[in-house]
């Protein structure tokens, strides 16, 4: 019990603290007139995302470095050695879904395509926009939340399910939300944590969260979690269909997208729990030989002809 009240005090220092540094970073700002937060111009809206990154990054190092004393970027999972890899696989993963979702929606007629606008500079601004939700919102939920609930020894699906729990209830304020949204936030929060609870690496719910975005909304022209844009470079037009294209919160509202979620969430865990199996059988074999002596005389002939030399 005691372990979980102490977690229960990170996660509430945690947030209290990134709500403070989100405060005091905005007031130069705020007080300037530079940004306005209620109709933020294009590049301004890039400097509202990096105070929340910031903000996020700085609670969670704190609390890392002087509660858990423990180094911050293997701690949050931002290790980069070998993971080039999980960079390409959420592109891929996130491209694979709405390929599938867009081009069956378009057969069923659930949307339709009436034009393409080809806006550079707002694609560009949008990239950088989704990297940095991306970082922060990954940095908090899987790097923070659902890394110090794996720290106290909770069951890993638990942990997953909590931390998705809580990454969905963070949408309610989204406009246009629905229950049927928030189921699917759940699934999103599990399928961007499945990988995390086997590799506590962060690179892959990244990429695939930045992607996720990114194609859903500037490309694709879906609203994305209930928020739209105008210069997408696909301009859709949906049916009344919500169920089937997620009416106005977007693709992640839909029935479709509920599918391919569930889908990608069962290939990743088989992947990693089949993986663990063939590593654990492997570490068995290992252990019988040793136990049945053999490992034991290999090493002692190669003593002996290591002396004789």
């Amino acid at each position: 019990m005691k372990k979980y009240l102490i977690l229960l005090a990170k996660l509430i220092v945690f947030a209290m603290a990134a709500g403070f540094f989100m405060v005091v970073l905005s007031l130069p700002f705020a007080f300037s007139g530079w940004v306005d937060v209620n109709n933020p111009e294009r590049w301004a809206i890039l400097v509202i995302e990096a105070i929340q990154v910031a903000s996020v990054l700085l609670a969670a190092w704190l609390i890392i470095h002087y509660w858990d004393e423990v180094p911050f970027i293997k701690e949050m999972g931002f290790g980069l050695r070998g993971r080039g890899k999980d960079l390409l696989c959420g592109f891929f993963v996130a491209a694979a879904i709405y390929a599938i979702g867009y081009i069956v929606s378009l057969i069923a007629g659930w949307i339709r395509i009436d034009g393409v606008h080809f806006d550079p500079s707002y694609l560009l601004l949008q990239f950088l926009f989704y990297i940095m939700v991306a970082v922060m919102e990954e940095s908090m939920m899987r790097g923070f939340v659902l890394g110090h609930m794996l720290d106290v020894g909770m069951n890993k699906f638990l942990a997953l399910f909590i931390s998705a729990f809580i990454f969905a209830c963070l949408h309610l304020g989204n406009p246009n939300v629905t229950t049927f949204a928030m189921v699917n936030l759940i699934l999103a929060g599990i399928l961007l944590g499945a990988t995390y609870i086997y590799t506590r690496n962060l690179w892959f719910p990244i990429s695939l969260h930045l992607f996720w975005n990114f194609i859903q909304g500037p490309i694709l022209g879906y609203d994305v979690s209930g928020t739209g844009a105008k210069n997408t470079l696909v301009k859709l037009g949906i049916s009344d269909n919500t169920l089937m294209n997620g009416g106005d919160f977007g693709f992640e509202a839909s029935l479709p997208c509920t599918i391919l979620m569930i889908i990608v969430i069962g290939l990743i865990i088989c992947y990693f729990e089949t993986k663990k199996v063939k590593h654990e059988e492997a570490s068995v074999f290992w252990d019988d030989l040793s136990n049945d002596g053999i490992l034991h005389y290999i090493g002692r002939d190669e003593d002996s002809e290591t002396e004789s030399n």
